[in-house]
């Protein structure tokens, strides 16, 4: 990796994080809060298919209609900043590996997500399989610049769907002692892949701390589906964390403008967040907005775009003003191969997050084609990048060995029955 992207990306964040003061702009802020508010009150939230969360909204002041909620934003708000904590501590295997999440820590970093495809070092494109995963988890665990191993680095195409969450936590817990996410798959396999991953990191629970990061998703515009919220409901009762995120397409799931897309992201992850608590008050929290312009000739977006950094950075300020950690995107990019595209628009992406002061930077290795694909190089020059710029921890030495009652008992859950 030329060691000259690495102070690009340096030289990008330096220059973000001297340009962008989110205290100065308060007033714009508290603009984009009330539009959401506007928002949340007339229009509301859609929620399908899941009566117990419309019931719990309704408890707390929401008015329904069928399946879409509207909501007191501010009250939202009160519920957000009295319960959710501004900082938590996520656990691996090796105490020596856990993580603060919030609170002024370094943000923590964690591969691609989701990839079906991955390009090897031979430059052949495959699909995703067990086999590829667990070396992806292995390079995950020896990258310095990599605190968190992830979930879903890529599919496993060749293990049935059903198998995929404990096939994948076997892979996290043998090849790494390192933090991980957890599975959103069902809530049954969320609630599995808590307890056998709480009893492979064998201490108690305590607060403040937790085992498992998810990945919670509105879907643009203004809805959530029923598996995301039966999940969200699962993992905050569990105690574990949930990172409630808006990913949408400026012009195609949200409004085009930066203004519009802020407006709309705040008021899907102000529900979101809300719910968590009110299932489970202090139930750990990350929030995610980003949007990235669509492109109407190609249909797909454009990651990289300046439009989405901007979004970036009002987002952390919107997650400041509610106190609690925010979500960042890494390295992620357009180009459809490891080049200079992938290295401009990943380092301007990845510039933002950082100086936003993103608490979780997701993403952050192996993004190509707009996240279709994992690549073996990119993966670890991005991790190296990572480790130039002083991210990251040490890592030098294999992972504890894994217990082995625990190994067989997800093995025979894997067994045919």
């Amino acid at each position: 990796m030329p060691a000259s992207w690495a102070n690009e990306y340096r030289a990008a964040a330096d220059f973000v994080a001297a340009a962008y003061r989110p205290e100065q702009d308060d007033a714009g802020l508290e603009t984009i809060e009330r539009a959401a508010d506007r928002v949340l009150e007339e229009t509301g939230i859609r929620f399908l298919d899941d009566p117990q969360t419309i019931d719990i909204l309704k408890q707390a002041g929401g008015v329904a209609t069928g399946d879409v909620v509207r909501l007191d934003g501010a009250e939202l708000r009160r519920i957000i900043r009295r319960h959710a904590p501004a900082k938590f501590l996520l656990r691996g295997r090796n105490p020596g590996r856990d993580t603060l999440v919030g609170g002024g820590g370094p943000p923590i970093f964690a591969p691609i997500y989701g990839a079906p495809n991955v390009v090897l070092d031979n430059r052949e494109r495959v699909a995703g399989s067990r086999q590829i995963y667990g070396e992806l988890v292995a390079a995950a665990h020896a990258a310095p610049g990599l605190t968190n191993t992830g979930q879903m680095i890529c599919v496993m195409e060749d293990v049935p769907e059903d198998r995929r969450p404990l096939e994948m936590l076997l892979a996290h817990l043998s090849r790494s002692d390192k933090p991980f996410m957890g599975s959103i798959a069902s809530p049954a396999a969320a609630e599995a892949v808590i307890d056998l991953t709480a009893a492979a990191v064998g201490r108690p629970a305590s607060a403040g701390a937790c085992n498992l990061l998810h990945l919670i998703n509105a879907s643009p515009p203004l809805t959530y589906w029923p598996n995301p919220l039966k999940c969200l409901r699962a993992i905050a009762l569990k105690g574990e964390a949930s990172m409630v995120s808006s990913y949408m397409m400026m012009g195609a799931t949200s409004p085009v403008t930066v203004a519009g897309a802020l407006i709309q992201g705040y008021a899907e992850v102000l529900a979101g967040l809300a719910l968590a608590q009110l299932w489970r008050p202090g139930a750990p929290a990350v929030m995610g907005i980003l949007a990235y312009p669509f492109d109407m000739r190609r249909m797909l977006p454009d990651f990289g775009d300046p439009a989405s950094q901007l979004v970036q950075l009002y987002a952390a300020g919107l997650g400041r003003r509610l106190g609690v950690p925010v979500r960042g995107d890494g390295a992620i990019t357009s180009a459809k191969i490891d080049d200079a595209q992938a290295g401009a628009e990943g380092g301007r992406v990845l510039s933002a997050a950082l100086g936003s002061g993103a608490s979780f930077i997701l993403h952050a290795s192996g993004w190509l084609e707009q996240g279709r694909t994992v690549s073996f190089a990119k993966f670890r020059r991005d991790a190296a990048a990572l480790a130039e710029l002083g991210c990251g921890k040490p890592t030098g030495t294999p992972p504890l060995p894994f217990d082995r009652d625990i190994e067989m008992e997800i093995r025979s859950r894997l067994s045919p029955p």
